[in-house]
């Protein structure tokens, strides 16, 4: 049962994001029909080029669709814990409503992102409805886990940034990805020399056709979304439970 505390932070959290999509997309459309009018005044294009350039707004609002929830559960989290905490709404309370609202968000992100691709091109929407292949259908939950992993990987650096000062998000912001690109690099040569590479392509023989093959890595890689999720969620969780307000 959702109690009304949780129904307060859902509903914030929908309107928040959806307005954030809104208003993405509305200046995208207009720079888009701006460039598609320009084009048609200056560029020769007839009346037909100019519905085609207007189509690719649909394209855009697929991207937006595809980046808004990212970016909302990315930036929002310590501002979320402090208009909570006021009203009363503790840290359980408020992680759990999330938990709740990006389950919301990725379906209608999800159908979102159905329906502007087949008004940007009648593809994707022909498929599902006059194709019942498997295949279709499990691009499509993958694709659904895949958005609710991003999802939750946003909220987790959403809510581990919340724990740091101005002065920590700084440095980690910057020197984490430096450190994370430096190490890749050094394990890389060091297992260069060790000969790991050559030892795999040596040995590396698994036939990738037939549908067993397909069946083994559709399964391989919905368990490894799955298992990072699960890991997002528990990073947020803890970041959450030790949020603090803090006066910078």
């Amino acid at each position: 049962m959702i109690s009304a505390k949780q129904k307060l932070v859902i509903r914030t959290d929908l309107y928040r994001c959806g307005r954030g999509f809104v208003i993405a997309a509305i200046w995208l459309a207009a720079i888009q029909a701006f460039f598609a009018i320009v084009n048609l005044i200056f560029g020769g294009i007839d009346f037909g080029d100019l519905l085609d350039d207007l189509r690719g707004i649909f394209s855009g609002w697929t991207f937006i669709a595809s980046v808004t929830p990212f970016v909302y559960f990315l930036i929002t989290p310590y501002s979320n814990f402090k208009w909570t905490i006021q009203n009363g709404i503790s840290r359980k309370t408020l992680w759990r409503s999330q938990m709740i609202s990006a389950v919301v968000i990725t379906l209608i992100q999800e159908l979102a992102i159905i329906i502007f691709n087949f008004l940007a091109n009648g593809s994707l929407s022909e498929k599902i409805i006059y194709n019942n292949s498997i295949s279709i259908w499990w691009g499509l939950l993958f694709e659904l886990l895949l958005l609710f992993e991003t999802t939750m990987t946003a909220t987790a650096i959403g809510y581990f940034f919340g724990l740091l000062s101005r002065k920590w998000k700084l440095i980690v912001a910057i020197g984490g990805p430096i450190l994370a690109m430096f190490v890749i690099y050094y394990l890389t040569l060091f297992l260069s020399k060790l000969g790991i590479f050559e030892l795999i392509g040596a040995n590396w023989s698994i036939n990738l056709t037939g549908q067993a093959a397909e069946t083994a890595i559709i399964v391989t890689l919905i368990t490894c979304v799955v298992v990072w999720t699960l890991l997002m969620m528990l990073v947020s969780r803890i970041s959450a439970k030790h949020m603090q307000l803090r006066r910078d």
